[in-house]
């Protein structure tokens, strides 16, 4: 994770993932507002991975900086990946409670980190006076966050290097 660490509150988390083929070369972006206008970003890529899966990394990145926290305020997790906002809201409990199939009955894709996912949401919602708001919001629509994110994955998907802001 990052060393950075505010004394301020977060109050919304974006994410995004990018994939050059799929598979192929991945990057995922996280961006973390704070309530005085701070923002720490965080990034990260695969050279052999998909779409789903860096969308996922960076959920999973922005929920690991918040349980490093001792914060309780609730916050949002703004996604523009329906996979990963009806996986981890509706699709997971039936996963579980089928032992990790889905509804045809095949294997659930991507167990691994849907497993680490779902162990940081529980985290996240034990932690905050409210569960965690997960929000889907539409990709390339103009929302500062998402796109920011986007940029972020897209470099680290690209190999190329990208400046995170810690401010």
């Amino acid at each position: 994770m990052s060393e950075y660490m505010s004394e301020s509150l977060i109050t919304r988390i974006y994410t995004d993932g990018a994939c050059s083929g799929n598979p192929g070369p991945g990057g995922w972006g996280t961006v973390i507002y704070f309530e005085n206008d701070e923002v720490q970003e965080l990034g990260g890529g695969e050279p052999q991975t998909t779409n789903n899966r860096m969308e996922m990394q960076a959920a999973i990145a922005g929920l690991g900086f918040l349980l490093q926290t001792a914060q309780t305020d609730p916050i949002s997790l703004h996604t523009d990946s329906e996979y990963v906002l009806k996986g981890i809201t509706q699709w997971i409990q039936g996963w579980k409670r089928r032992g990790w199939k889905n509804a045809a009955k095949k294997p659930v894709l991507n167990r691994d980190l849907w497993e680490i996912l779902d162990e940081l949401h529980q985290q996240a919602n034990q932690q905050l006076d409210k569960p965690l708001s997960w929000i889907y919001v539409r990709g390339h629509s103009g929302d500062v966050g998402n796109e920011r994110c986007d940029a972020i994955a897209r470099a680290y998907a690209a190999g190329r290097t990208i400046q995170l802001q810690h401010r």
